[in-house]
């Protein structure tokens, strides 16, 4: 699916408008589409296929099956009319609808409602890109459809229809496309009194509105909703974070702009990877698209093993994290191994650490970093927290002021799960914001508490030397490989306590330049700007607490370089507001201050311009 996997109708009006949160523009936007697809497979149990209507390799049902030898005399030309089944979102019932042949191509009949109009131009864009583009490239990748298909024709058919979603104005969610299941069964496989309808053939929906065929997007949707009917031929039964994830992933391969929706991740992160939200999986298609993609950057580095991996994951009959095993085999790294390096880079995303082994290749993601957890921002501290098997947290410290020993202390329970005992692994990564030093890492030793067994304790001391002014500690729950998650999973968080103390009293130490990423910081900020969830505050305030400690550090060497960095990114766009208004208070606090060596003039000028930028929102 493209965004969404619901339980029932009454739960789109929910996902539909939380959607209106992830889109800021007044047209329809890529950030609130949603894939019907698991909406039809939670909502519709489809009968089980007896054995003898099995396929056969080679043969297709219409050769067998009388129903289909109406289809196989069909010869379909341009203009011809078909009657189609479609569902309706919003209703959940089955329609029928007309649509006109478009377009032929090699390997699809380019369909189009009879009551839309689109662009010959736009179709024929799709018919070539699928033929020459998008097929090849999926199915060298994941695999083939069925073929010949259910009724005996190797081609897709791509049904272009305007999808009645309840769509009305541009701050709705909508549904962009969506594979049906159903429609690879005879419709007399069904009882008699299903209201379930089957095209009988292997058929995609694309959205024509709001969706826009023109749009350079449009093919994404396309590359994704071929994945899932690929997926379906080699593996019916996949969950749905590996199904999705090889559907995130391919439009990628397919050389198009990866999919947005790891942005959502950066509102939402505290998530198992394997576990599939039903209310509000849209952060999930984020987290799922970045596990494929980390995957790729780290060991797939040509056509021949990234072909080799995706095959094998799809065509494995073992589910979930069994089909990743698998497809790792050849690449001699586990999957505890690789998914601790994946939610590592998640949050610290460094190419100068280990030799790049944390951070992602692609492009768009080289800024990329999940808010931490928590900041911390004075020692002593302790926290309480809990963390999803399969998921991680992060705490950010600011160890610029801390000399001599810092001491991290971990205690973290492990019931048991089901069959299973869930474990911990914790990293440090120490960070020097000036990227003089390069950062480094480290792994605590964690062992069973002798006085509770379920507990795992350690800890890890960090020598505060000048060198670094900050460490990130990630905290992540595993689980033995050798237990099939589906025994265990879903499951709710393993609580842990870490607790930060040093062997000297916090100094006032004067420190180097540091710096704040403003590219990284502007591309943050956009991306919540229009966001009031909780994980979206914590976002804004981990932000806020970057900007004013290094103003605050520049200021004690009489500097206002981050100031006058902020100002520049700002310009005039609203989302920056709130952290004007905290940065102009903190220049007037230091403008009142007598001990102040920068210059009054100089703090007004600044105070002027930030003031000017929160008088605009």
């Amino acid at each position: 699916m493209y965004i969404r996997n619901i339980l029932s109708t009454s739960c789109l009006a929910l996902t539909l408008s939380f959607v209106m949160l992830c889109g800021g523009d007044a047209q329809a936007s890529p950030g609130k589409r949603i894939d019907a697809t698991h909406i039809l497979a939670r909502e519709i149990e489809l009968p089980q296929r007896s054995q003898s209507l099995r396929p056969v390799s080679g043969v297709s049902y219409a050769d067998t099956n009388p129903e289909l030898v109406v289809n196989r005399a069909v010869v379909r030309s341009l203009g011809n009319k078909e009657q189609f089944w479609v569902r309706n979102i919003a209703t959940g019932q089955f329609v029928q609808i007309t649509a006109i042949l478009r377009a032929v191509g090699k390997h699809c009949y380019v369909y189009v409602e009879d009551t839309q109009s689109v662009k010959q131009t736009a179709i024929e864009r799709v018919q070539k890109t699928f033929d020459q583009t998008i097929y090849p490239v999926t199915t060298g990748h994941f695999g083939a459809e069925a073929r010949p298909g259910l009724d005996g024709d190797n081609r897709v058919f791509l049904l272009m229809v305007d999808i009645q979603d309840g769509y009305q104005n541009p701050e709705d969610g909508y549904v962009a496309g969506y594979f049906f299941a159903g429609d690879q069964m005879l419709q007399s496989e069904f009882p008699a009194h299903s209201k379930t309808k089957s095209n009988q053939r292997e058929i995609l929906y694309l959205d024509t509105w709001p969706c826009d065929p023109e749009a350079d997007d449009y093919l994404e949707i396309v590359a994704h909703e071929f994945q899932h009917m690929i997926h379906y031929n080699q593996d019916k039964n996949e969950v749905s974070w590996v199904n999705e994830g090889c559907s995130q992933v391919a439009p990628v391969f397919c050389g198009f702009t990866p999919p947005g929706h790891y942005k959502l991740l950066k509102e939402d992160p505290d998530r198992s990877l394997n576990n599939w939200a039903q209310w509000n999986p849209m952060p999930d298609y984020g987290q799922v698209y970045l596990w494929n993609q980390y995957i790729v950057d780290r060991i797939l580095h040509d056509s021949k093993s990234r072909t080799s991996f995706f095959k094998t994951l799809t065509s494995s009959q073992r589910k979930s994290i069994g089909g990743y095993i698998d497809a790792l085999k050849p690449f001699n790294v586990s999957f505890s191994d690789l998914f601790t390096d994946f939610a590592i880079t998640n949050r610290i995303n460094d190419a100068k650490l280990a030799d790049g082994r944390f951070a992602y290749k692609q492009s768009v993601l080289k800024k990329f970093k999940l808010p931490p957890t928590r900041h911390i921002t004075t020692i002593p501290a302790k926290v309480s927290e809990s963390v999803y098997v399969w998921g991680s947290d992060a705490f950010f410290t600011d160890i610029a002021n801390v000399s001599g020993q810092l001491k991290i202390s971990f205690s973290g329970y492990r019931r048991s799960l089901g069959p299973t005992y869930p474990y911990f692994r914790l990293a440090v990564v120490l960070q020097d914001s000036t990227r003089v030093n390069p950062p480094k890492i480290s792994f605590f030793k964690l062992d069973v508490n002798p006085a509770d067994k379920n507990r795992l304790i350690g800890s890890f001391d960090v020598k505060c030397d000048g060198l670094y002014d900050s460490l990130t500690t990630v905290v992540m729950a595993l689980a033995p490989e050798d237990v099939e998650d589906s025994q265990y999973m879903p499951a709710s968080g393993f609580i842990y306590d870490l607790i930060f103390e040093s062997d000297q009293p916090v100094a006032n130490i004067a420190r180097a330049a540091h710096s704040v990423d403003m590219q990284a910081f502007s591309q943050a900020v956009s991306e919540i700007s229009d966001s009031q969830s909780e994980a979206a505050f914590r976002l804004r305030e981990h932000y806020a607490n970057l900007l004013i400690r290094t103003i605050k550090r520049d200021a004690e060497r009489g500097s206002l370089q981050t100031v006058d960095n902020f100002i520049e990114s700002a310009g005039d766009q609203r989302a920056f507001a709130p952290f004007a208004r905290d940065i102009s208070g903190m220049l007037m606090f230091l403008k009142n201050q007598q001990s102040s060596s920068l210059a009054d003039e100089d703090l007004q000028n600044r105070i002027d311009f930030l003031n000017e930028l929160i008088s605009q929102r």
